[in-house]
């Protein structure tokens, strides 16, 4: 089954999957804002909008939201598309901020997306920790499995916003995963926070994903030093960290805003 992905910004891709169309963590609003994340000194500042308007996204089968409480994953502009998404899947910790018809999966809950050619694609809600763990907060956010018929080199993984803990081992465990969309950008916020507190993946949580899950395609999303103030890690460390043996050639980096074909 042809396979093509999108990156428009941040963590909002577009799968395309046969006929199925899946949005993630869609993020639309145009020119430079700041976002408070609900507690103080704790914000960012959208530096530049996405590679595609609104206008441009085609009518969806599903959109995924990791979470739905961070206007880095969830904006104005993305809250747009909802009338347009025939199911949206998210956490069941996201209480509000979605349609009250959304599908609110529990970890390891899955659900399923049925195309209007006849595919069946499983989703599966997988552990992620968005921070340290003494924040609850932190657990308000899910990672995603997607499976379906004809998978060449097994299930794609959409990490969410998170950073490497250990019961993200057991992803491997229950999955045979080939492809990885991580959220990267090793995220913290320092002042206030100690500059150890990180919030998602750097470029050492991504090579020890890529290893754990022995991928045969990792796919960096989230990582934009050009678009988000609080990402803290830029293209070169990334590139650097991933010439480890095992990881350099299954780096895939995505144009921005362009269709690109990927072998799932």
């Amino acid at each position: 089954m042809d396979v093509f992905i999108t990156h428009i910004s941040t963590a909002c891709v577009l799968l395309e999957i046969g006929s199925v169309r899946i949005l993630t963590d869609p993020v639309f609003d145009e020119g430079e804002r700041y976002y408070s994340f609900g507690y103080p000194g704790i914000g960012a500042t959208r530096l530049q909008g996405p590679a595609l308007k609104p206008a441009e996204i085609p009518d969806l089968d599903a959109m995924l939201l990791s979470h739905a409480h961070h206007s880095d994953n969830l904006d104005e502009g993305g809250r747009s598309l909802f009338p347009r998404a025939r199911q949206i899947i998210t956490t069941i910790r996201d209480k509000k901020y979605v349609r009250d018809d959304a599908i609110r999966l529990r970890r390891w809950g899955s659900t399923t997306i049925h195309g209007q050619g006849g595919e069946i694609i499983t989703v599966s809600a997988t552990p992620a920790l968005h921070g340290p763990c003494l924040f609850p907060e932190s657990w308000r956010v899910c990672g995603f499995v997607l499976k379906w018929e004809g998978q060449e080199n097994g299930a794609l993984y959409i990490s969410g916003d998170t950073v490497y803990f250990g019961e993200l081992r057991e992803i491997g465990d229950r999955f045979d995963i080939g492809t990885a969309l991580l959220h990267l950008g090793a995220v913290h916020f320092w002042p206030p926070l100690p500059s150890w507190f990180r919030f998602t993946f750097g470029s050492a949580g991504a090579v020890k994903m890529a290893q754990l899950l022995g991928l045969k395609t990792l796919i960096p999303i989230h990582y934009e030093q050009d678009v988000w103030s609080h990402f803290k890690e830029d293209r070169a460390s990334y590139e650097g960290a991933f010439q480890d043996p095992g990881v350099a050639n299954k780096v895939m980096w995505l144009a921005k805003g362009v269709r690109t074909p990927v072998v799932v």
